[in-house]
């Protein structure tokens, strides 16, 4: 999946996401829709990325579940990468950034 085909939620402490990347990316409002169930409304949002980025790492949390997604550079898109299949110095690289997300992108040793 493409970057700009995702849409991202923010719904207060339960329901919002987090962006990382190797340069300043654009959280971009774009409506807001009302639950009925709770009587409150959940912003969404897409990233643009900027000009020289060619990582981006949004965590999305839901509840007590933390998902995170992780797209690449490939020409003018950002293709969604599974963190697996990623190589190893692209990881490192990630690492050294935000340290946080080690449990999610921790390299694989060389054998």
């Amino acid at each position: 999946m493409e970057l700009r085909n995702c849409k991202f939620y923010y719904g207060g402490q339960e329901m919002n996401f987090a962006v990382f990347s190797d340069d300043p990316c654009c959280a971009r409002y774009l409506e807001s829709i009302p639950l009925p169930i709770a009587q409150t409304r959940v912003d969404v949002y897409e990233i643009e990325p900027g000009n020289k980025t060619q990582w981006i790492v949004v965590q999305q949390k839901d509840g007590d579940k933390d998902n995170f997604k992780l797209f690449v550079r490939k020409g003018e898109k950002f293709v969604e990468n599974e963190t697996h299949s990623l190589p190893n110095e692209l990881k490192i690289k990630i690492l050294q950034r935000f340290p946080k997300l080690t449990s999610e992108f921790q390299p694989r040793l060389a054998a």
